[in-house]
Parts: C-alpha cells; sequence; structure tokens
C-alpha cells in the first residue's frame, strides 16, 4: 500500500535532515556546515473561517444514499460512462493550451 502525499513528504524530510545530520558529523571543523531543517514548535497554523463562508458550508446539502450508490456502482463496474461525453468535455481544455 502506498502513504498519502502527507506521509511521503514527511518522510523526505525525515530523510533529508538524517542526511544533513550524518553529514555534518562526517565534516570536520575547517569544512562549511550543512544546517539540518529546523522544527518549529508550538507555531499556530490554525485557520478562522468567516461566518459567510461558514453560513456557505452549512446550506451546502447533497444526498448520502446517491453519493454511496455511485461509490458502489463504480467500485462494482456497473456505473455507465460516455465516453463520447467525456472526450467532448476535454475540447474546452485543450483549446485553452
Amino acid at each position: 500500500m502506498t502513504d498519502t502525499i502527507s506521509g511521503e513528504s514527511q518522510r523526505a524530510a525525515s530523510i533529508a535532515a538524517k542526511q544533513a545530520i550524518n553529514l555534518n558529523n562526517k565534516q570536520g571543523t575547517d569544512s562549511p556546515q550543512v544546517n539540518a531543517p529546523a522544527m518549529v514548535k508550538g507555531e499556530d497554523s490554525s485557520v478562522e473561517l468567516s461566518s459567510k463562508l461558514k453560513s456557505e458550508i452549512a446550506a451546502v446539502s447533497f444526498d448520502i444514499n446517491k453519493v454511496n450508490q455511485i461509490k458502489q456502482s463504480i467500485e462494482e463496474g456497473n456505473y455507465p460512462l460516455d465516453n463520447r461525453k467525456m472526450a467532448e468535455s476535454f475540447i474546452p481544455l485543450e483549446k485553452l493550451l
């Protein structure tokens, strides 16, 4: 199973930090130091949504039963796809290029 994107980026950052630390340990005192990425703790990265956005999110509704039905149809391979309609939907995108 593959990791999520966030899991991959965390692993890459961890590997880079370990490599930088290993490089620091191998270098003598006369050579320039390579600093490992600093880990900052305690920074607040929260986001506050505006009241307008909160009300719009609350107003959005969908039929969870229909969503689950479509998911199940896709998993079973029974969801009808119109290849022509899909191809035609790419035309406006292609014109932008």
